[in-house]
């Protein structure tokens, strides 16, 4: 017999312990031609041993045996199987009797003399009560796997903050397994970014008030790698709580919205790059015929009067002009793009050992965190390493000789982001609507420039973000890059 077929044998299997034979015999038949397998006992001690096996789910028990009273018999079947349905058969019985077998959890009460019919029919009952607790346990299981495999994080809170149930999406969404989450004092507030925190702990709040309202907040997260989490932290209404009651818990959800957030900023960002194209190439078909004469003019009058200080600002300044015509020109030069199949971990390693003499030299500690879970994307490895090296030689100008900066890569669910941070003692953006111009008369800014378009000719996106003691540049490529 193979597992299956033991499993549904021993589902069919009930047990009769009654001292009285001409009752074992009858059950007995009466349980075989309904199909199930009967074990009878007739004596306590022998219905103990065969409760050690597990395996019965339903128990017609004699309340008077021989050598112990079926209530303690029956509550030893209890202790061995919690689940199990227990039915008493007396000939007589007094109230104290049902009342101690209810405490025990009787499911039923047959008194002899009894019918065919009363035993079927309370055959029938048990059976439609364990079809119903089959259907419960399954709803359960079913309930109980969408609650832990869904992919948003499912939270219990107390008004303390503390967190009292979280499910497991919350080791991919955040990195903490749910039992940490649940163990840590202030977990959940030190999970909101600094920020936001103060936003986020005042809605509570006012939710955990008698009036509170359901909350609703956009907010960033912090991931257990540092990196930011985008998300809508919502609440889930309990009508059963009364309304004027003050909730002591408040259950919510909290949605990873990051992909979307990073998807408007490259729709964003592709929009300001067409406008910047049309503009810039507007500007420079524009401006290049009269500089080019106002330059060519102030050189012979440079000649004709060399120690005129005019002639030499209008010299200098015209040729800033042509080397911005310059930088517009080779920015909107057209790329050609050679995609082929590229892991992000290895164009990064390739990239920082490459760089690894200039790291040295300026003594500069890079530390590196990989996701190795990262998929193959198809891609121009050359233009991103191009953009790796570039962004890696920003952040060694704005981190500084001995100073720390921090390069990552981590997903979401449909894409691939590498992080460039550095640490700050104060902002150094003023303007970052400026950030990816190529007008930067320095350089710096046209090397991020070039990294920004790359970017987005490979199929990815560039974006910024800036805080009061960090600047973070982040490569976003989706999964599905073709």
């Amino acid at each position: 017999m193979n597992m299956p077929e033991l499993s549904l044998a021993a589902e069919k299997e009930i047990l009769v312990v009654d001292d009285d034979p001409s009752i074992c015999a009858l059950l007995e038949q009466i349980l075989k031609e309904e199909g199930y397998h009967p074990i009878i006992c007739m004596h306590p001690d022998r219905a103990l041993k065969e409760s050690g096996s597990g395996r019965f789910r339903l128990a017609f028990v004699d309340i008077n045996l021989p050598g112990m009273n079926g209530l303690e018999l029956a509550s030893k079947l209890k202790e061995d199987n919690p689940e199990r349905e227990i039915v008493f058969i007396t000939g007589y019985g007094s109230f104290d009797n049902a009342v101690q077998a209810i405490k025990i959890g009787a499911y039923d009460y047959l008194r002899k003399p009894f019918n065919i019919s009363e035993f079927t029919l309370c055959l029938r009952r048990f059976e439609e009560r364990d079809a119903l607790k089959k259907r419960i346990k399954q709803a359960e299981h079913r309930y109980a796997r969408l609650v832990q495999t869904i992919p948003l994080l499912i939270f219990v809170m107390r008004d303390n903050f503390q967190m009292e149930f979280v499910n497991q999406a919350c080791y991919p969404m955040l990195g903490y397994r749910p039992e940490e989450a649940m163990k840590k004092p202030g977990w959940f507030l030190r999970r909101i970014h600094r920020d936001d925190r103060e936003k986020v702990r005042k809605a509570f709040e006012a939710a955990f008030k008698p009036d509170g309202k359901p909350v609703s907040v956009e907010c960033r997260l912090l991931h257990r790698e540092t990196h930011v989490i985008h998300s809508i932290i919502s609440s889930i209404p309990t009508p059963e709580a009364p309304e004027t009651a003050s909730p002591r818990k408040i259950e919510g959800i909290i949605v990873d919205i990051t992909d979307r957030i990073v998807l408007e900023k490259a729709l964003v960002q592709s929009e300001k790059l067409k406008t910047l194209g049309t503009i810039s190439a507007e500007v420079a078909h524009e401006i290049r015929n009269p500089l080019t004469s106002i330059g060519g003019f102030a050189r012979r009058l440079q000649k004709r009067i060399p120690d005129s200080p005019e002639a030499a600002i209008i010299v200098r300044e015209s040729e800033r002009l042509e080397r911005l015509l310059n930088r517009i020109k080779n920015y909107l030069k057209p790329v050609e793009i050679k995609r082929r199949p590229c892991r992000i971990n290895s164009a990064l390693e390739e990239c920082l050992e490459f760089l690894r003499p200039e790291i040295d030299q300026r003594m500069i500690e890079c530390e590196v965190h990989m996701d190795h879970g990262l998929p193959e994307v198809f891609l121009d490895p050359d233009m991103l390493e191009q953009v790796f090296i570039n962004l890696t030689r920003n952040a060694m100008e704005l981190s500084g000789s001995g100073k720390k900066f921090t390069v990552r890569t981590y997903q979401s669910s449909h894409i691939i982001h590498i992080d460039f941070r550095n640490g700050l003692k104060k902002p150094v953006i003023k303007d970052p609507e400026l950030l990816f111009l190529p007008f930067d008369e320095g350089g710096q800014n046209f090397d991020l420039a070039l990294c920004y378009r790359m970017v987005k000719n490979i199929g990815g996106f560039l974006t910024f973000n800036q805080s009061q003691d960090h600047l973070t540049f982040t490569v976003s490529i989706p999964k599905d890059n073709h």
